[in-house]
């Protein structure tokens, strides 16, 4: 029994003393404590405590007294200890003051309390002195007179009427030699441009310079189908609004099954478009009777889906 009790005596005193050494402690410290009237400097306050209590910094304001100003905060840094028993809150304040003397700055209260334990305790840090220096005035120089407000720049608002000013001077010069330069060369001062002819006029012509051409003739079957087959497709692009240009021959007759016209025209786009194919991919050889049906078809097409004279007269209304 007696045996038992020394234990527990040796058990409670090994607690209570590392109880002891497991207790927060907090600290104020200034980076100095004599500064010039206006200066900032930092303080630091900072806490250690085990890791299972929960700590309650200090709320400090804009001023800690009347003449000591806080005119910035950093964040609470937390920093663990090796063995992540121990933690130390920091945080650092900065201050000025911008009267001079002997100040008191009072101490910090922080917050503590056990993770299971409602019960909380306040600690204090210490209070420190803190002396605010005038600037040092020389009485044996003059007094000089207090200087001018300094001139705010110009904006870019302000400027911006000026800038005006000069891009139109340059825009009327520029317009004075333009005209100058068209009167001595007698050419219109100023060019119209001549109305878009529409799509079935512009594929006739065309048609008629490939006719011309004698392309087939000369044994250059290819590019006469390859040309043939241009002029539809941009025809088709122009009179349908369908990208022709960049679709396939399937692609297109597939797109021609919802528009209206009649399957005799439809077969002559078929008949251009698959020979232009079979030339151009396949290298076939068409007979000569075959390249001016192919062209014949092509103006054939191009006439039967113009549109009709009250048509042109929508379209160039929409135009205009």
């Amino acid at each position: 029994m007696t045996k038992r009790l020394y234990i527990l005596i040796i058990l409670s005193i090994f607690t209570k003393g590392y109880s002891f050494s497991q207790q927060p402690t907090v600290n104020a410290k200034l980076e100095k404590s004599t500064i010039t009237i206006g200066d900032q400097i930092k303080l630091n306050i900072q806490i250690k405590a085990p890791e299972n209590y929960i700590i309650t910094f200090p709320v400090v304001g804009d001023t800690i007294i009347k003449n000591i100003d806080v005119i910035g905060k950093s964040k609470i840094d937390t920093v663990l200890s090796a063995d992540k028993k121990t933690k130390t809150l920091t945080q650092s304040l900065y201050i000025t003051s911008f009267d001079s003397g002997y100040f008191a700055i009072p101490p910090f209260e922080f917050t503590v309390n056990l993770k299971n334990d409602t019960t909380k305790k306040k600690l204090l840090t210490e209070a420190m002195l803190f002396q605010v220096k005038t600037i040092p005035v020389d009485t044996t120089k003059a007094i000089k007179d207090i200087k001018p407000p300094f001139e705010a720049p110009l904006t870019f608002r302000e400027m911006l009427p000026y800038i005006l000013s000069v891009m139109g001077g340059i825009i009327i010069i520029i317009l004075i030699i333009y005209v100058i330069i068209k009167i001595k060369r007698k050419e219109p001062i100023l060019k119209f441009m001549k109305p878009k002819l529409p799509p079935h006029e512009i594929a006739l012509m065309e048609l008629n310079k490939l006719r011309e051409s004698k392309l087939w003739q000369q044994n250059m079957v290819k590019l006469y189908y390859i040309k043939l087959s241009d002029i539809i497709r941009i025809y088709i692009e122009g009179r349908f609004e369908v990208i022709a240009m960049e679709m396939t021959t399937d692609e297109i007759l597939k797109c021609f099954e919802t528009i209206e016209i009649n399957t005799e025209t439809k077969n002559k786009l078929k008949q251009i478009l698959a020979l232009s194919d079979f030339v151009k991919f396949a290298k076939l050889h068409p007979l000569p009777n075959e390249n001016d049906i192919s062209l014949n078809n092509a103006f054939g097409f191009v006439n039967e889906t113009k549109p009709l004279p009250e048509q042109n007269e929508n379209i160039e209304t929409k135009t205009s």
